[in-house]
């Protein structure tokens, strides 16, 4: 079944190579969407799609962060999925 996040990532997530981290396991997980920095509210902002197991393992991961990264705290929220995406991209 299909399902969607909108995630929101708080913390020490800039410069620290958090963004590429989160893209490589939206790909991994067989994901869709996207991954960008959101400067205006001090996050990292995740819009995905995909099987609800993979999505359950993605959530996990991005959780866990990079060596370099502390997240603070990290907001889920269940989304319709759009079907708009072909992959899984970093937006710079």
């Amino acid at each position: 079944m299909k399902k969607a996040y909108s995630i929101r990532v708080y913390g020490r997530v800039f410069n620290v190579g958090f963004r590429r981290y989160v893209h490589r396991y939206g790909l991994q997980c067989d994901l869709v969407g996207y991954v960008e920095n959101d400067y205006g509210n001090d996050c990292v902002h995740i819009e995905a799609e995909g099987d609800e197991k993979d999505l359950d393992r993605f959530t996990l991961l991005v959780g866990e962060g990079t060596p370099y990264s502390y997240i603070t705290d990290m907001k889920i929220e269940a989304a319709e999925p759009t079907e708009k995406y072909t992959d899984f991209q970093e937006i710079r």
